[in-house]
């Protein structure tokens, strides 16, 4: 039946709460009107024709059929209301209802002459209705309409029939009456209207402090201020922008099992935090309840099934609160609030409470993550140092054992330098450092200089960082040498270090593999003697001959005593 119900009476196709009311009266008054006017269009078939409807009017103005076919287009304009609101107009089957109620009651009056007490019910329906519909506007038309309709009930009356009162003072009394129910309807829907400007208004002021309170907790998360600074700040915020709340307080929850103390106002909160103060999650407690069942908590001192306990320091506790702080599902503290009042804490407060309780929970979170990335910055911005670090220290000793590779190199060639000869393709041992040699490869910086016939362009040659030489150019004194000619010799000097290196290493390998080889052959004489004579005759040998020495002596055994402590004599 309530399903049924609903899909007759559907307001889904409204948006906002104002139009569905109106709609939900429609279907109210509609339906109501259609049943009763089903009552008298039974009781007008069914009756019987000599019947007198009402005795203060005569038998010959009643026209049975007139009354029929009125209550039948009453009943189908009803109906088309009725579809016209469900459709999604709501305004227009308000229109269409008052205007099918002022007919109807209006054509009753004037056709009975306002004789009868009825008659004042159905003017006060044509007021009333607009009204209700169509807020002032539709009262003040409704109002017009029945003193239209009274006056037009009153000049079409029978001269024949009897009357109490005078037309005058008949007229003066019911308009009276008129004006005193549309203002006293006039009034409600004044104070309706207002009231919900009121509670708007009203409503509009709490969003609006729990914005301010939200971006006030925010700005402070943004200057970077310390968690606990901003949790104390916030408290105080709330007790002084709600004055029915005199204590406010944030717990937190840790992992070992408890709601810790984190934030309190006054001297109070002080004490408590100093203390320590800390309730077990799941106890019976207001925050121990909150914590466990992230569910809204208020205890009244005054009521037998609180969870409420009397702190010490706070017996002006008359009302407590508390919020659960969640981050999605999960509780990570509480908001509690204390009032003095017990009327504090209404149901419209509540889900500013909890909204203010969850954006507290976001801030919270958002100052730890932040903490926690500037951690991780910190570690990081260290691991890149001392990669960098590393990196340095990789490049320095990869420079310093060039620079030795180098050196040993030409130490082996017997030369501190070796001079390219153009005219020969050969490289000779050239002991002679030019000036702008030495001070191209001391600045390991490209250097021109003038002699008397030509100029020097000396370019240094570098291998991983690491200078091994130069190159110098001599050009005649009338050529010109451009920014675009050093570059090339750069590039041609760093692709001259490279293959310079490469072919460092691969006679450095030559000579390791030749080292290699002559040790294995003559690891191979050795294990082919069959005493150890014969051993230590042919590593003599083989030594000898790669050696090139011209004596090798091999001795077992220990020099005696007194040649190792000498002559004590």
């Amino acid at each position: 039946m309530r399903r049924l119900l609903e899909q007759l009476y559907d307001v889904s196709r409204y948006d906002n709460l104002i139009e569905k009311d109106r709609a939900r009266l429609v279907y109210t008054i509609a339906s109501a009107l259609i049943l009763i006017n089903l009552f008298f269009i039974g009781l007008i078939v069914f009756a019987p024709r000599n019947a007198i409807p009402d005795p203060a009017v005569p038998a010959s103005t009643v026209d049975t059929n007139i009354f029929l076919v009125g209550f039948t287009v009453f009943v189908l304009g009803l109906i088309a209301s009725f579809v016209v609101t469900r459709r999604g107009n709501s305004r227009l089957g308000s229109v269409l209802l008052v205007s099918l109620t002022t007919l109807i009651f209006g054509g009753l009056v004037i056709v009975t002459g306002a004789y009868r007490s009825q008659d004042g019910f159905a003017l006060i329906i044509a007021i009333a209705i607009p009204g209700l519909l169509l807020g002032e506007r539709g009262l003040l038309v409704g109002i017009g309409s029945a003193v239209l309709i009274y006056i037009a009930s009153v000049s079409l009356r029978s001269e024949s029939r009897t009357i109490n009162l005078s037309a005058s003072n008949e007229a003066a009394i019911t308009v009276t009456l008129i004006f005193i129910i549309g203002s006293l309807i006039y009034a409600y829907l004044r104070f309706a209207r207002v009231s919900r400007i009121e509670g708007a208004a009203t409503a509009e002021a709490e969003r609006m402090k729990l914005a301010q309170l939200t971006s006030l907790i925010t700005s402070r998360i943004s200057r970077r201020l310390a968690p606990s600074e901003v949790l104390r700040n916030t408290v105080e915020e709330i007790r002084t922008s709600y004055p029915d709340i005199y204590h406010a307080q944030i717990f937190l929850t840790e992992p070992s099992g408890v709601a810790r103390l984190v934030a309190s106002t006054g001297e109070v909160g002080k004490m408590l935090i100093d203390r320590q103060h800390s309730l077990p999650i799941g106890s019976q407690s207001v925050i121990g309840q909150v914590t466990l069942n992230n569910q809204t908590v208020i205890a009244r001192s005054n009521s037998s099934n609180s969870v409420h306990k009397r702190n010490e320091f706070l017996p002006d506790t008359v009302v407590e609160a508390a919020f659960p702080m969640r981050i999605g599902d999960a509780v990570i503290g509480a908001l509690d609030l204390q009032s003095k009042k017990h009327d504090t804490f209404t149901d419209e407060e509540m889900p500013i409470f909890q909204s203010l309780a969850d954006n507290v929970a976001i801030a919270i979170d958002n100052a730890r993550l932040f903490e926690e990335t500037e951690r991780r910055l910190q570690e990081n911005q260290q691991l890149v140092a001392q990669m960098r670090q590393s990196s340095e220290e990789v490049k320095r000793l990869n420079e310093r054992l060039t620079g030795r590779f180098w050196k040993d190199f030409l130490n082996q060639q017997n030369a501190s330098s070796l001079l390219l000869d153009l005219e020969s393709s050969s490289a000779v041992v050239d002991n002679t450092w030019t000036p702008s040699i030495r001070e191209a490869i001391t600045s390991n910086q490209s250097i021109q200089s003038n002699s008397t016939d030509t100029k020097l362009v000396t370019v240094p040659l570098r291998v991983r960082g690491q200078v091994i030489g130069a190159m110098e150019f001599e050009i005649d004194q009338n050529g010109t040498v451009s920014a675009d000619d050093i570059a090339m010799m750069e590039e041609v000097s760093e692709q001259l270090g490279l293959a310079a290196e490469s072919n460092r290493l691969y006679e450095t390998s030559q000579r390791i593999a030749q080292r290699e080889a002559l040790v294995n052959e003559i690891s191979t004489r050795l294990q082919s003697g069959t005493s150890v004579e014969m051993t230590l005759n042919s590593a003599a040998r083989s030594l000898k001959d790669v050696l090139k020495a011209n004596r090798v002596a091999i001795r077992l055994g220990k020099p005696p005593v007194e040649t190792m402590n000498g002559d004590n004599s």
